[in-house]
């Protein structure tokens, strides 16, 4: 007898993004889980994930770009490293509201940017970026596992090319990580972190 399967994130056709903005961001009392709209955002399993594109978003350090801030994971990371800014862009209002409270305290200035990174990455200087960190949730059923591509295709290969970067330093690394068997948006034992670097 074979495992039930799991009840779908979203409906066929869902679409999120006009009420993610100003939905409720609410986080559990133990601060180990997030979720938006009855979507399981992040949770705290995810941590060695999170460290890790941390360590490739700040191992040039200078500025990073944190796209998506969730529950500050990355971030807390991040503000470990020998950095000089910080520039975060975070588009739910609740989570924005903790994004601007965690600000405060940090060793390292941060640049909190509030909208759709669709909206907020064109507006951003060329070149000004050391690292840069993506970790967004899709937004609707169509964009489920595929909504990171677009951010990688649009806005980072190509200028990384005219910026000089070789095609051959844009790679992956492969994380072994078992989520918990309860976990509702990731089963497989391996996750993916892209690494991307200038010579």
């Amino acid at each position: 007898m074979s495992a039930p399967a799991a009840t779908p994130i979203f409906v066929p056709g869902e679409n999120c993004r006009p009420a993610w903005l100003a939905a409720p961001a609410s986080y559990d009392a133990s601060d180990t889980q997030l979720q938006i709209l009855g979507k399981p955002v992040m949770e705290r399993w995810e941590t060695p994930y999170m460290h890790a594109l941390a360590a490739a978003a700040t191992s040039r350090g200078g500025r990073v770009l944190e796209v998506g801030f969730g529950m500050a994971i990355a971030a807390t990371k991040v503000q470990e490293a020998a950095i000089d800014e910080h520039w975060i862009i975070e588009c739910n209002d609740g989570v924005f509201q903790r994004l601007q409270d965690w600000a405060q305290q940090q060793p390292h200035k941060v640049v909190p940017l509030k909208g759709l990174w669709e909206e907020v990455a064109p507006t951003l200087p060329d070149g000004h970026f050391d690292g840069i960190l993506y970790d967004t949730y899709p937004l609707s059923e169509e964009t489920w596992h595929t909504h990171q591509f677009n951010f990688i295709r649009e806005t980072q290969v190509p200028a990384l090319l005219e910026a000089g970067f070789r095609r051959e330093n844009i790679h992956t690394q492969v994380m072994e990580l078992v989520p918990p068997a309860d976990c509702r948006y990731y089963a497989f034992p391996q996750m993916i972190t892209p690494l991307v670097t200038k010579h």
